[in-house]
């Protein structure tokens, strides 16, 4: 019968194999963390890149809807009413809300200020120019 005796060096060996393996193991679960951040910051990013791609073009549109309002305060018509409001909805389907600035007080993050008046404090009395945010990012302020 052959005896087998333990070897020190083996244990020594497998004791560094094994730290080895949970060194190993950690940089993975590291690594596969790191990959899943910036999945999802990618994903973020491309959303938010998404949303806001056609900013350019929202703020060229508001100029006409801007010229169509300003036709409508003379004209008074039913139909041109009804291409606004149209127009209107697709742009609020879009992400666009317009901001509430008349009687409001106001807002230097939402709203320029074009002149004082005596009268309440931080009061709009009047707004010139609609101001509108794009996905509650302020696209255009209110003056």
């Amino acid at each position: 019968m052959v005896k087998k005796t333990k070897n020190p060096n083996y244990e020594k060996e497998i004791e560094a194999l094994n730290s080895k393996v949970s060194e190993l193991e950690q940089n993975y679960r590291r690594a596969l963390a790191d990959y899943q951040n910036q999945e999802r910051r990618h994903k973020e990013l491309q959303v938010q890149v998404v949303k806001f791609a056609q900013a350019t073009l929202i703020e060229k549109i508001l100029v006409s809807l801007d010229s169509l309002e300003m036709a409508q305060v003379h004209l008074k018509d039913k139909g041109l009413q009804m291409v606004i409001d149209q127009f209107t909805k697709t742009l609020e389907g879009e992400g666009l809300s317009a901001i509430q600035s008349d009687n409001a007080t106001f807002d230097p993050n939402t709203m320029d200020c074009l002149e004082l008046t005596p009268g309440e404090k931080d009061q709009v009395i009047e707004t010139i120019s609609k101001g509108f945010l794009l996905y509650d990012k302020v696209l255009r302020p209110a003056k």
